[in-house]
Protein backbone atom coordinates (compact mmCIF):
# COMPACT_ATOMS: atom_id res chain seq x y z
CA UNK A 1 0.00 0.00 0.00
CA UNK A 2 2.89 2.38 0.78
CA UNK A 3 4.35 1.81 -2.69
CA UNK A 4 0.96 2.48 -4.28
CA UNK A 5 0.51 5.74 -2.35
CA UNK A 6 4.08 6.74 -3.24
CA UNK A 7 3.22 6.46 -6.95
CA UNK A 8 0.08 8.56 -6.39
CA UNK A 9 2.05 11.22 -4.49
CA UNK A 10 4.85 11.44 -7.06
CA UNK A 11 2.34 11.75 -9.91
CA UNK A 12 0.40 14.46 -8.05
CA UNK A 13 3.58 16.45 -7.32
CA UNK A 14 4.87 16.09 -10.88
CA UNK A 15 1.67 17.71 -12.17
CA UNK A 16 2.07 20.63 -9.79
CA UNK A 17 5.27 21.63 -11.60
CA UNK A 18 3.35 22.61 -14.74
CA UNK A 19 1.38 25.67 -13.61
CA UNK A 20 0.86 27.17 -17.07
CA UNK A 21 -0.51 23.86 -18.36
CA UNK A 22 -2.85 23.80 -15.35
CA UNK A 23 -4.21 27.28 -16.18
CA UNK A 24 -4.65 26.32 -19.84
CA UNK A 25 -6.52 23.21 -18.74
CA UNK A 26 -9.00 25.30 -16.74
CA UNK A 27 -9.43 27.64 -19.73
CA UNK A 28 -9.98 24.69 -22.08
CA UNK A 29 -12.62 23.12 -19.82
CA UNK A 30 -14.45 26.43 -19.33
CA UNK A 31 -14.47 27.15 -23.06
CA UNK A 32 -15.88 23.72 -23.84
CA UNK A 33 -18.61 24.15 -21.23
CA UNK A 34 -19.52 27.71 -22.24
CA UNK A 35 -19.62 26.91 -25.98
CA UNK A 36 -21.74 23.78 -25.47
CA UNK A 37 -24.19 25.60 -23.21
CA UNK A 38 -24.36 28.56 -25.63
CA UNK A 39 -25.27 26.21 -28.50
CA UNK A 40 -27.98 24.52 -26.45
CA UNK A 41 -29.35 27.89 -25.27
CA UNK A 42 -29.82 28.85 -28.93
CA UNK A 43 -31.48 25.50 -29.68
CA UNK A 44 -33.89 25.95 -26.80
CA UNK A 45 -34.70 29.56 -27.81
CA UNK A 46 -37.82 30.54 -25.85
CA UNK A 47 -38.85 26.97 -25.00
CA UNK A 48 -38.85 26.08 -21.33
CA UNK A 49 -38.13 22.42 -22.06
CA UNK A 50 -37.76 19.89 -24.85
CA UNK A 51 -39.18 16.41 -24.29
CA UNK A 52 -39.41 17.25 -20.59
CA UNK A 53 -35.73 18.23 -20.37
CA UNK A 54 -35.13 21.83 -19.30
CA UNK A 55 -32.13 23.96 -20.27
CA UNK A 56 -30.81 24.03 -16.66
CA UNK A 57 -30.74 20.20 -16.79
CA UNK A 58 -28.76 20.32 -20.05
CA UNK A 59 -26.34 22.90 -18.62
CA UNK A 60 -25.84 20.84 -15.47
CA UNK A 61 -25.16 17.74 -17.58
CA UNK A 62 -22.49 19.47 -19.67
CA UNK A 63 -20.84 21.23 -16.74
CA UNK A 64 -20.43 17.98 -14.81
CA UNK A 65 -19.76 15.63 -17.74
CA UNK A 66 -17.29 17.85 -19.60
CA UNK A 67 -15.51 18.78 -16.38
CA UNK A 68 -15.10 15.16 -15.36
CA UNK A 69 -14.19 14.09 -18.90
CA UNK A 70 -11.24 16.50 -18.91
CA UNK A 71 -10.22 15.48 -15.39
CA UNK A 72 -10.46 11.74 -16.11
CA UNK A 73 -7.64 11.82 -18.66
CA UNK A 74 -5.99 8.40 -18.86
CA UNK A 75 -2.77 7.61 -20.70
CA UNK A 76 -3.64 4.84 -23.18
CA UNK A 77 -0.02 4.69 -24.36
CA UNK A 78 1.72 3.80 -21.09
CA UNK A 79 2.39 0.15 -21.99
CA UNK A 80 3.13 0.96 -25.63
CA UNK A 81 5.85 3.48 -24.74
CA UNK A 82 7.53 0.97 -22.42
CA UNK A 83 7.48 -1.69 -25.15
CA UNK A 84 8.91 0.75 -27.69
CA UNK A 85 11.88 1.77 -25.55
CA UNK A 86 12.42 -1.73 -24.17
CA UNK A 87 11.97 -0.79 -20.49
CA UNK A 88 8.83 -2.91 -20.09
CA UNK A 89 10.97 -5.83 -18.90
CA UNK A 90 12.32 -3.82 -15.96
CA UNK A 91 8.75 -3.12 -14.86
CA UNK A 92 8.21 -6.85 -14.33
CA UNK A 93 10.98 -6.84 -11.69
CA UNK A 94 9.53 -4.10 -9.49
CA UNK A 95 7.71 -4.91 -6.21
CA UNK A 96 4.42 -3.59 -7.61
CA UNK A 97 2.63 -4.95 -10.68
CA UNK A 98 3.04 -2.56 -13.58
CA UNK A 99 -0.72 -2.25 -14.18
CA UNK A 100 -1.19 -1.24 -10.54
CA UNK A 101 1.62 1.30 -10.92
CA UNK A 102 -0.11 2.74 -14.00
CA UNK A 103 -3.38 2.99 -12.07
CA UNK A 104 -1.65 4.73 -9.14
CA UNK A 105 0.04 7.18 -11.52
CA UNK A 106 -3.25 7.90 -13.29
CA UNK A 107 -4.95 8.35 -9.93
CA UNK A 108 -2.41 10.97 -8.92
CA UNK A 109 -2.93 12.79 -12.23
CA UNK A 110 -6.71 12.72 -11.84
CA UNK A 111 -6.74 13.85 -8.21
CA UNK A 112 -4.61 16.83 -9.26
CA UNK A 113 -6.91 17.68 -12.17
CA UNK A 114 -10.03 17.36 -10.02
CA UNK A 115 -8.61 19.91 -7.58
CA UNK A 116 -6.98 22.31 -10.04
CA UNK A 117 -9.11 21.90 -13.17
CA UNK A 118 -12.56 20.53 -12.43
CA UNK A 119 -13.30 22.48 -9.24
CA UNK A 120 -12.23 25.92 -10.63
CA UNK A 121 -14.15 25.27 -13.88
CA UNK A 122 -17.16 24.16 -11.85
CA UNK A 123 -17.05 27.33 -9.72
CA UNK A 124 -16.81 29.58 -12.80
CA UNK A 125 -19.65 27.70 -14.47
CA UNK A 126 -21.86 28.09 -11.39
CA UNK A 127 -21.18 31.85 -11.34
CA UNK A 128 -21.68 32.56 -15.05
CA UNK A 129 -24.07 29.80 -16.18
CA UNK A 130 -25.71 28.28 -13.14
CA UNK A 131 -26.10 24.67 -12.16
CA UNK A 132 -28.95 22.75 -10.63
CA UNK A 133 -28.26 21.55 -7.08
CA UNK A 134 -28.66 17.83 -6.32
CA UNK A 135 -32.25 16.95 -5.50
CA UNK A 136 -31.16 15.79 -2.05
CA UNK A 137 -28.07 15.15 0.07
CA UNK A 138 -28.58 11.41 -0.40
CA UNK A 139 -28.57 11.87 -4.17
CA UNK A 140 -25.32 13.81 -3.91
CA UNK A 141 -23.67 11.03 -1.90
CA UNK A 142 -24.97 8.40 -4.33
CA UNK A 143 -23.68 10.52 -7.21
CA UNK A 144 -20.17 10.49 -5.72
CA UNK A 145 -20.35 6.72 -5.28
CA UNK A 146 -21.58 6.23 -8.83
CA UNK A 147 -18.97 8.52 -10.40
CA UNK A 148 -16.18 6.57 -8.64
CA UNK A 149 -17.59 3.37 -10.14
CA UNK A 150 -17.92 5.14 -13.50
CA UNK A 151 -14.27 6.17 -13.37
CA UNK A 152 -13.21 2.58 -12.63
CA UNK A 153 -15.18 1.40 -15.68
CA UNK A 154 -13.45 4.03 -17.80
CA UNK A 155 -10.03 3.06 -16.44
CA UNK A 156 -10.50 -0.66 -17.08
CA UNK A 157 -11.65 0.08 -20.63
CA UNK A 158 -8.46 2.10 -21.06
CA UNK A 159 -6.44 -0.73 -19.46
CA UNK A 160 -7.65 -3.08 -22.20
CA UNK A 161 -6.52 -0.56 -24.84
CA UNK A 162 -3.13 -0.24 -23.09
CA UNK A 163 -2.57 -4.00 -22.98
CA UNK A 164 -3.51 -4.36 -26.65
CA UNK A 165 -0.04 -2.87 -27.32
CA UNK A 166 1.28 -6.44 -26.93
CA UNK A 167 -0.48 -7.29 -30.21
CA UNK A 168 -0.72 -3.87 -31.94
CA UNK A 169 2.47 -1.88 -32.50
CA UNK A 170 0.62 1.45 -32.32
CA UNK A 171 -2.60 1.69 -30.27
CA UNK A 172 -3.36 5.26 -31.40
CA UNK A 173 -6.18 4.25 -33.74
CA UNK A 174 -7.79 1.95 -31.17
CA UNK A 175 -7.49 4.64 -28.51
CA UNK A 176 -9.09 7.21 -30.82
CA UNK A 177 -12.03 4.90 -31.57
CA UNK A 178 -12.44 4.24 -27.85
CA UNK A 179 -12.45 7.96 -27.04
CA UNK A 180 -15.10 8.68 -29.69
CA UNK A 181 -17.34 5.83 -28.52
CA UNK A 182 -17.02 6.86 -24.88
CA UNK A 183 -17.66 10.54 -25.69
CA UNK A 184 -20.86 9.76 -27.61
CA UNK A 185 -22.37 6.88 -25.68
CA UNK A 186 -21.47 8.06 -22.17
CA UNK A 187 -23.69 11.13 -22.65
CA UNK A 188 -20.75 13.54 -22.60
CA UNK A 189 -21.23 15.01 -26.09
CA UNK A 190 -24.99 14.48 -26.32
CA UNK A 191 -27.18 13.77 -23.29
CA UNK A 192 -28.72 10.33 -23.75
CA UNK A 193 -32.14 11.83 -23.00
CA UNK A 194 -32.28 12.88 -26.66
CA UNK A 195 -31.25 9.55 -28.14
CA UNK A 196 -33.89 7.17 -29.56
CA UNK A 197 -35.26 4.78 -26.98
CA UNK A 198 -34.04 1.82 -29.05
CA UNK A 199 -30.44 3.04 -28.76
CA UNK A 200 -30.81 3.73 -25.06
CA UNK A 201 -32.11 0.19 -24.56
CA UNK A 202 -29.03 -1.17 -26.33
CA UNK A 203 -26.72 1.04 -24.23
CA UNK A 204 -28.09 -0.61 -21.10
CA UNK A 205 -26.10 -3.69 -22.14
CA UNK A 206 -22.86 -1.72 -22.53
CA UNK A 207 -20.62 -0.06 -19.91
CA UNK A 208 -20.65 3.36 -21.57
CA UNK A 209 -23.75 5.00 -20.06
CA UNK A 210 -22.45 3.99 -16.61
CA UNK A 211 -19.47 6.35 -16.89
CA UNK A 212 -21.15 9.78 -16.81
CA UNK A 213 -24.84 9.54 -17.69
CA UNK A 214 -26.04 7.34 -14.83
CA UNK A 215 -24.19 9.35 -12.13
CA UNK A 216 -25.63 12.61 -13.51
CA UNK A 217 -29.10 11.08 -13.69
CA UNK A 218 -28.74 10.16 -10.01
CA UNK A 219 -27.58 13.71 -9.21
CA UNK A 220 -30.63 15.21 -10.96
CA UNK A 221 -33.05 12.75 -9.41
CA UNK A 222 -33.96 11.16 -12.75
CA UNK A 223 -33.38 7.75 -11.17
CA UNK A 224 -35.54 6.74 -8.24
CA UNK A 225 -33.41 6.11 -5.14
CA UNK A 226 -35.09 2.73 -4.72
CA UNK A 227 -33.71 1.73 -8.13
CA UNK A 228 -30.23 3.21 -7.72
CA UNK A 229 -28.80 -0.03 -6.33
CA UNK A 230 -29.65 -1.91 -9.53
CA UNK A 231 -27.58 0.66 -11.45
CA UNK A 232 -24.74 0.28 -8.95
CA UNK A 233 -24.91 -3.48 -9.55
CA UNK A 234 -24.62 -2.90 -13.30
CA UNK A 235 -21.54 -0.74 -12.75
CA UNK A 236 -19.94 -3.30 -10.44
CA UNK A 237 -20.59 -6.13 -12.90
CA UNK A 238 -18.90 -4.17 -15.69
CA UNK A 239 -15.94 -3.37 -13.44
CA UNK A 240 -15.45 -7.08 -12.70
CA UNK A 241 -15.91 -8.14 -16.35
CA UNK A 242 -13.53 -5.50 -17.71
CA UNK A 243 -10.98 -6.23 -14.97
CA UNK A 244 -10.78 -9.92 -15.85
CA UNK A 245 -10.62 -9.21 -19.59
CA UNK A 246 -7.72 -6.83 -19.02
CA UNK A 247 -6.05 -9.25 -16.60
CA UNK A 248 -6.29 -12.14 -19.06
CA UNK A 249 -4.90 -9.97 -21.89
CA UNK A 250 -2.04 -8.84 -19.64
CA UNK A 251 -1.01 -12.41 -18.77
CA UNK A 252 -1.22 -13.53 -22.42
CA UNK A 253 0.63 -10.42 -23.58
CA UNK A 254 3.56 -10.99 -21.24
CA UNK A 255 4.05 -14.46 -22.73
CA UNK A 256 4.32 -13.14 -26.29
CA UNK A 257 6.23 -9.95 -25.49
CA UNK A 258 8.41 -8.62 -28.29
CA UNK A 259 10.51 -5.62 -27.24
CA UNK A 260 10.93 -2.97 -29.94
CA UNK A 261 14.16 -1.51 -28.57
CA UNK A 262 16.05 -1.02 -25.34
Amino acid sequence: MKVFLAYVKVSFLNNSAYRVECLLGILNTCLQIFISCAIWRVLYADQSNINGISFPMIATNFIIALGLFNAFTINDFAVQSKIWDGTITSEFLKPIEYRVAIFATNLGDILFKLLTNFLPALLLSIIFIGILPPVSTINLLLFFMSIVLGFLILWFISAIIQVSAFWIINVWSVSTIKNVIVSVFSGMLLPLWFMPESIRNILQFTPFDSIYFIPIDIYLGQINIANVWSYFLRQLIWIVVLYFIGKAMWELGKKRLIVQGG
